[in-house]
């Protein structure tokens, strides 16, 4: 049980089960993270808004990478509530559970390319150690390939999940999933 309520979606007004149908139709479930912001229905679209732009558009990152990255960022911060969210979308997108799982207890074991092990391990050092950032940790990602639509990508998921993980952390959100 949360530690501060949420609204479910029978209880939500017309203006806000509009933006609930919205995420259960873009994401496939309505997250206990959106029902928490409900009882503000502007911070709920602002937020409804952000994090659905920058996971379901693809400007420089495609859908996949970016659920792995939410899934490293949310397994490094122990995120009980989105990491088992994120575990359940890649299974969705297809991904095996056994790789899913490898990126959530140890991604650098994960067979991956080694250009999206780079950019993971660059995640790693945002969430860890967001002062020790240089540069130079931007030189490394374009020297392997990545563009800097891809590298503003990374930076946005690794931050909102920073902030996501966080907050449902504060809130005591219970997940979505088991």
């Amino acid at each position: 049980m949360p530690f501060l309520p949420v609204l479910p979606e029978e209880q939500a007004s017309g203006d806000v089960r509009k933006i609930y149908e919205y995420v259960t139709r873009r994401w496939g479930f309505l997250p206990n993270y959106f029902q928490a912001l409900g009882h503000d229905p502007q911070l709920l679209q602002d937020q409804v808004n952000l994090y659905t732009n920058a996971m379901n558009e693809e400007r420089g990152l495609p859908k996949i990478i970016k659920e792995e990255i939410a899934t490293v960022v949310s397994a490094i911060n122990m995120s009980s509530y989105c990491l088992p969210a994120h575990l359940e979308i890649l299974g969705r997108m297809g991904m095996e559970k056994s790789l899913s799982r490898r990126l959530s207890i140890d991604y650098k074991s994960a067979p991956l390319d080694p250009k999206v092990m780079e950019l993971l391990k660059f995640c790693e050092k945002l969430t860890n150690n967001p002062g020790d950032m240089r540069r130079a940790d931007i030189e490394e990602l374009r020297e392997v390939g990545w563009n800097d639509a891809a590298i503003f990508d990374a930076v946005l998921i690794t931050s909102l999940y920073a902030c996501a993980n966080r907050f449902s952390a504060g809130l005591g959100l219970t997940p979505d999933f088991d």
